[in-house]
């Protein structure tokens, strides 16, 4: 059953740009091939990337959210889940080719406006945002404590010290949040998490973005960043358009 809600940040009588969200957990069981091979509507980047991963559980939490984004963009685009094709756009820092990511195929429509995704996925579940605006999003477990004190230093001096009276599971909840800000803007402006590690502080909002806190399942944190001239409407859906072929589970 799905629990999919709508809302939106606009004043009263603003144009409200629509936004898609997906946060969906992956199915239980084998999500790869029996014989360990890759899918085969992942492109040759996404095969070297997924035989790279040394852990089994990676991998298919991987082959299930680069699933998750193509059945999102086909149903939005109106063409078969495996026919979804991706680039890479230059990176507005240096000009190499690891920006933003984009659409290949299908080709767009010339007349309609280029449609804009994110995707980010952790643990079990995958976390997807389309819209006609910029965006980025991102999702993240809990990290452990160990892990929150080895990145503290290296964040902005005004989030160390927001963060410095928590502890215990405030401190990681908390933590998990602005890492998910974090996140969400490196990939809404395509320059990465050196662009926004230790120089933006996300306390508040970053000057020219709005960063939106987004309800998580348990133990999950999730944000999404958009342009601060977009006022959205959100809506949020628990169930993808079309599931991960059975073929690839056993």
């Amino acid at each position: 059953m799905t629990h999919d809600f709508t809302w939106s940040d606009a004043p009263p009588g603003e144009v409200l740009d629509p936004v898609g969200i997906w946060i969906v957990r992956a199915p239980a069981g084998q999500r790869l091939p029996p014989d360990g091979s890759a899918p085969p509507w992942l492109d040759e980047k996404e095969r070297s990337r997924l035989a790279s991963i040394p852990q089994q559980s990676g991998r298919e939490s991987y082959a299930f959210a680069h699933w998750a984004l193509r059945s999102v963009l086909g149903s939005s685009l109106g063409c078969s889940p495996g026919s979804v094709g991706f680039l890479r756009q230059p990176c507005p820092g240096c000009g190499g080719a690891h920006g933003r990511p984009a659409i290949r195929s299908p080709a767009p429509d010339p007349a309609g406006e280029p449609l804009e995704f994110s995707m980010s996925h952790s643990g079990d579940h995958v976390a997807i945002a389309v819209a006609e605006a910029t965006i980025g999003i991102d999702i993240e477990s809990w990290p452990t404590p160990e892990s929150v004190a080895g990145y503290l230093p290296f964040l902005h001096p005004r989030e160390q010290q927001w963060l410095g009276g928590r502890a215990g599971d405030e401190l990681v909840r908390d933590f998990a949040r602005l890492w998910t800000r974090k996140e969400a803007m490196a990939k809404a402006t395509g320059q990465g998490m050196a662009a926004v590690m230790n120089r933006l502080d996300l306390t508040g909002q970053p000057l020219g973005w709005r960063v939106r806190q987004l309800l998580a399942p348990p133990g999950y944190e999730a944000s999404f960043a958009v342009p601060a001239s977009v006022h959205v409407s959100v809506t949020v859906y628990e169930e993808l358009p079309q599931p991960m072929p059975e073929l690839a589970r056993t």
